[in-house]
């Protein structure tokens, strides 16, 4: 067993067996206390390479209990030196425990290094069929990783992977290696560390057992291997070209359009997962833009689910933004190169609207389809897809024209509002709590998410102009940052009047009455609302009321960005009549998602009080779908009420651990990829340009008691309004896991002048909260852990 033997024996016998291990040195402290000059001259006499790697061997390290990495010195480029190598051994010994049986490992340094990391056979935290790489391939050093000073690339390996799945020459060297060794320790799991040189020979640096494998999942293997190969077929064919969208593929995105790994996560519950779905991503995306005069669509869904993992079809998206009217041949080659362009830089999947596709004619409308597809689409078919898009920006941002769609959304908004006074009915019995859940379901569509769907697409046709004026510099991105914060919206109003309660001015009931629907991820049965939340009053600090500075345009501004105008052929357009679009574009957006919001909340509260009164727990009912409730008028159910419905959530859990086993990459760009799955490594968005320094606290949505945020800068996966409380709390600063430019938390940012990294990906945010603390330099676009 790998346990009976220390890191340096292990290497030892690997070398003689055949395995490409660098010379291997190794001594007893008893032995180099005994006689160090006959161990030094043996090292100088064997060891022809000019650095040498110094490497601790203790008997406490590497065992099947404790792997112990990482805690005794090793010494990297050692001269090959007598001086050099007596105090680098001296070094290693005396950062152990004492005991004469411990060992120094010498080898020589490896040169050339194209890639170093580490491979483990199994994922750490279920023990899941993938071999998990995190590698360097940059900086030509072999301890990156395990020094944990970088920000390493990470790919997962599916364990039954085929050599004709790899692109790269490299990775499939080191599971080359990694097969060999896996038939050579047969069933345990094995921490592999590597360095692969320019001419792609392995060199194996270490092995070891991993000391965590005892708490594993037992199934977590056969849930995999059970579906994977049909997952895999499924993507095969839902990349195909479809009947009605254009575009001869499709990719696969946890963040463009709608973007739910922000909103319910990357593995939703079932509950939160089906509501979301059925107030938005079913259809109601779809006729929200076609009211606006996008392109209509057939009846396809925006949102799937890889046995629970939440992803977005592209092509579905980028359909839907295409203007109507346009002819079929360009309208195909349109998505083709939109899709190619985002396939070739993957690192743009959250930024689709700014970046891929241009969904409207803004101030740079023709410099960025110059550059970007200049070369694939003549004068002509580029001209036809500006007149289109000309015509749909007009009716968009003329607030005068009758059938403004910004308009019609708030006074459908209103109409919602105003039917809200007869909520908290509850209903006598389960057959009327499906009657009175699909009654609600159908006002949040028709008078909440579809207004709110047609607002969110406003506000990134607001936030295209800002952006395209300060390019164009018609107005600095300073003033812009001015004139959000002298934005009144739902949020800001909802800060005063927090602290207007603080004050004693206004009452606690008052503030809840109207605020208290609001929780930190709005679709999720198991975050609680502000009027669950029992310690919601315990501040001291709340911000100024932001929403009360004076902006208005300078005499400059107003003449370059009516230069801008008059030059894009907006004719009736005045830089003063676009500044008040956009201001009432970014206030109806907030406006509404608040209001549309308090529906959902009465959706889950009532499911949450029918499932009481059933005997099941806020945690079972996270695993039902709504339209397993919605189902009981319908038919009869199959057994009764209590074992129907324990049944559908002991399955639902069995699959949301398959999900949360799945590994998937966060663009999938063929089938190939769900056996090789780089991890996502974002470029956060950030907010303002200033810098702090400062310790990093995290919040759940599920979080119950609320710790001292003041003076942190906070740490959350997504972007929620039900997050706004934290601003009344003297946080210095936001960091976001999901979220982009346009969402909820950088909007809020923003009118705060709040320093934030909204979007920064899974492996830069857990860097941050394992270090405690973080730089933060908005400005200079740097969001770096500080460890000590």
């Amino acid at each position: 067993m790998l346990s009976n033997y220390s890191k340096a024996e292990i290497l030892r016998k690997l070398l003689d067996e055949g395995y490409n291990v660098p010379y291997v040195l190794y001594f007893k402290v008893h032995e180099w206390e005994g006689d160090s000059h006959s161990i030094i001259d043996y090292c100088l006499s064997n060891i022809k390479s000019d650095a040498l790697a110094v490497r601790s061997s203790s008997i406490s390290e590497d065992t099947i209990e404790k792997s112990n990495a990482g805690v005794y010195d090793s010494l990297l480029n050692v001269s090959n030196k007598k001086d050099a190598i007596i105090t680098a051994v001296e070094k290693v010994i005396s950062s152990y425990d004492y005991s004469p049986n411990n060992q120094v490992l010498i080898q020589p340094m490896v040169e050339n290094v194209a890639m170093s990391g580490v491979v483990m056979t199994k994922t750490l935290d279920d023990g899941s069929p993938y071999y998990v790489l995190n590698f360097d391939d940059t900086s030509g050093k072999t301890d990156t990783v395990t020094s944990g000073n970088s920000i390493n690339k990470t790919v997962f390996v599916y364990n039954g992977v085929k050599e004709s799945d790899f692109d790269s020459p490299y990775l499939l060297a080191v599971i080359k290696l990694v097969w060999q060794l896996e038939k050579r320790f047969q069933d345990t799991p094995l921490d592999i560390e590597f360095a692969v040189d320019k001419n792609l020979s392995v060199h194996l640096l270490q092995v070891r057992p991993i000391t965590v494998a005892n708490k594993w999942k037992a199934k977590a293997n056969e849930l995999v291997n059970n579906r994977i190969h049909l997952l895999s077929d499924y993507i095969e064919n839902i990349l195909k070209p479809r009947l009605g969208l254009f575009g001869r593929k499709t990719l696969l995105g946890l963040m463009p359009d709608w973007n739910p790994a922000e909103m319910i996560g990357v593995v939703p519950r079932p509950l939160a997962l089906s509501l979301y779905r059925t107030l938005i991503t079913k259809s109601t995306w779809r006729f929200a833009r076609e009211n606006m005069g996008y392109h209509s669509m057939p009846p396809v869904e925006l949102m799937i689910s890889l046995f629970g993992r939440t992803y977005i079809d592209v092509r579905c998206s980028l359909n839907s933004l295409l203007p109507s009217r346009i002819e079929n041949d360009l309208g195909e080659k349109l998505i083709d190169l939109f899709i190619e362009r985002l396939e070739k830089n993957p690192h743009l999947h959250d930024k689709i609207e700014f970046e891929i596709i241009p969904t409207i004619k803004n101030f740079e409308f023709s410099e960025f389809m110059e550059l970007n597809y200049g070369n694939n689409l003549s004068r002509e078919e580029i001209a036809k897809y500006e007149s289109l898009l000309h015509q749909l920006t007009e009716n968009a941002i003329d607030l005068n024209n009758n059938n403004n769609t910004l308009v019609k959304a708030l006074e459908d908004a209103k109409v919602l509002e105003s039917s809200q006074i007869r909520l908290n009915k509850l209903p006598k019995n389960s057959y009327q709590t499906a009657d009175y859940i699909n009654k609600l379901i159908v006002e949040c569509v028709n008078w909440g998410t579809m207004p709110f769907a047609i607002a969110a697409r406003h506000g990134f046709i607001a936030e295209s102009f800002l952006r395209s004026a300060i390019s164009k510099k018609a107005i600095s991105s300073i003033r812009v940052n001015d004139f959000k914060r002298s934005i009144k919206t739902i949020s800001s109003s909802l800060s005063f009047d927090f602290s207007q309660v603080l004050n004693g001015k206004s009452s606690k009931d008052s503030f809840l009455k109207k605020y208290g629907h609001l929780r930190p991820s709005s679709y999720d049965i198991l975050s609680l609302s502000y009027n669950q939340r029992i310690d919601l009053f315990d501040s001291t600090y709340v911000h100024e009321n932001f929403g009360s500075h004076e902006f208005e345009l300078s005499e400059e501004e107003i003449l370059a960005v009516g230069e801008l105008l008059k030059f894009s052929g907006f004719k009736s357009i005045t830089p003063q009549s676009l500044f008040e679009y956009i201001e009432k574009a970014i206030v109806a957006r907030e406006y509404i998602k608040f209001v549309f919001t308090k529906h959902l909340n009465e959706i889950i509260e009532t499911i949450s009080k029918w499932g009481q009164e059933m005997g099941f727990s806020k945690d079972d009912l996270s695993y039902l779908e709504v339209d397993e409730i919605l189902y009981m008028p319908f038919c009869p159910l199959t057994n009764f009420i209590g074992d129907y419905y324990n049944e559908k959530i002991h399955s639902s859990r069995s699959n949301l651990d398959l999900a949360k086993s799945l590994k998937l990459s966060y663009l999938i760009r063929s089938s190939r990829d769900v056996f090789i799955v780089p991890q996502q490594r974002s470029i956060p968005n950030f907010i303002t340009d200033k810098q702090l320094e400062a310790a990093v606290i995290v919040i759940s949505p599920h979080q119950a008691d609320i710790p001292n945020l003041a003076q942190k800068i906070v740490c959350i996966e997504g972007a929620d309004p039900g997050y706004d409380w934290i601003f009344t709390r003297n946080i210095s600063g936001l960091i976001t896991m999901y979220g982009g430019t346009n969402s909820h938390m950088a909007i809020r940012c923003a009118e705060y002048g709040l320093p934030a990294a909204i979007g920064c990906g899974e492996q830069t945010f857990e860097r941050i909260i394992k270090a405690g603390k973080c730089l933060l330099d908005c400005g200079g676009k740097r969001l770096l852990p500080i460890q000590y």
